[in-house]
């Protein structure tokens, strides 16, 4: 099957420094490296002080132009961190896409930590959904951000492609993960696309979060998916990523959710899940394959 996390433009190191030299003579040049290649963005660290994000495909320029327009009124304002862009590059010659630089967000990515700084973890998390899910949609819309238009909770169109990935994973003998998603998937029934009624971030998982010295969740990159939608999108870390108690004091501090927005979630989670997990396995990142596999398990249990 087709893989979405590759490249329709790669950016080589070489071509970040070029470009961000030619456009930000104002940056004193130390260092640069490679951070990451996202599905959308192939991301540079500049001076352990800066990042950069260069899209890597037509679809990524519309997204990260809403998150330009809108992170700069909203850095700051969260109890966890976020990207605070201050460079804005434009399309040129040796590149034909805008592309952004943001004041560096430090921390570290999860791997696997105690229930404890789960449950510390969750609290952040709930305080942060709870402010950004109230975030005035009018505000929200004037920084042009739209309701989602690619289908991201369509559970019946996301069960195709969720399936294929299912394929994959039997294809490589990931069968306990196949099996008991395909068991998941089937006991489903139906559910009805939620209408837009919230600011979400849009993709929230493992790679898009970092972790302080303690472990303890401290910020939340790649803005790139926000859009007005349903809670359940960003709802849905909680159950990847998180055991019951934790998911308790969550829900303490943010409030309970209906049904349908739990099962709109659970899909979501076990959804991003795979996903990860095919890429993991295409890129062989052992610690990706490891946290998904897991989470598949956080995913499915009551």
């Amino acid at each position: 099957m087709e893989k979405p996390w590759v490249a329709e433009y790669p950016v080589s190191l070489e071509l970040a420094r070029k470009l961000i030299m030619q456009q930000f003579p104002e940056i004193e040049w130390k260092e640069i490296k490679q951070l990451g290649e996202g599905f959308d963005n192939t991301v540079m660290q500049i001076n352990r002080e800066f990042v950069f994000r260069f899209p890597r495909r037509p679809l990524a320029v519309a997204l990260i132009q809403v998150e330009n327009r809108l992170l700069p009124s909203i850095a700051g304002t969260f109890p966890l961190f976020i990207p605070e862009p201050v460079f804005f590059g434009k399309p040129s010659d040796l590149y034909p896409y805008p592309f952004t630089g943001y004041k560096m967000v430090r921390g570290q990515l999860p791997v696997e930590e105690s229930v404890a700084n789960k449950v510390e973890s969750a609290k952040k998390l709930a305080s942060f959904l709870k402010l950004l899910h109230s975030f005035p949609l009018g505000k929200a819309r004037q920084a042009g951000v739209e309701p989602d238009g690619l289908r991201r909770l369509d559970v019946a169109f996301r069960r195709i492609s969720l399936l294929e990935h299912v394929a994959t994973l039997e294809k490589h003998l990931y069968l306990e993960q196949a099996h008991s998603v395909r068991c998941f998937v089937g006991g489903l029934g139906d559910m009805k696309v939620q209408q837009p009624s919230a600011l979400v971030h849009g993709d929230i998982h493992v790679r898009n979060v970092l972790l302080d010295k303690e472990g303890i969740l401290a910020g939340i990159l790649d803005w790139g998916d926000v859009h007005i939608g349903s809670p359940a999108i960003d709802i849905a870390f909680l159950y990847s990523y998180f055991p019951s108690n934790a998911r308790q004091a969550f829900f303490e501090i943010y409030g309970s959710i209906d049904k349908e927005t739990e099962r709109l979630a659970r899909f979501r989670a076990v959804y991003m899940l795979v996903t990860l997990l095919v890429y993991g396995i295409d890129r062989e990142d052992e610690e990706l394959i490891a946290i998904t596999k897991n989470g598949l398990v956080l995913a499915m249990e009551e």
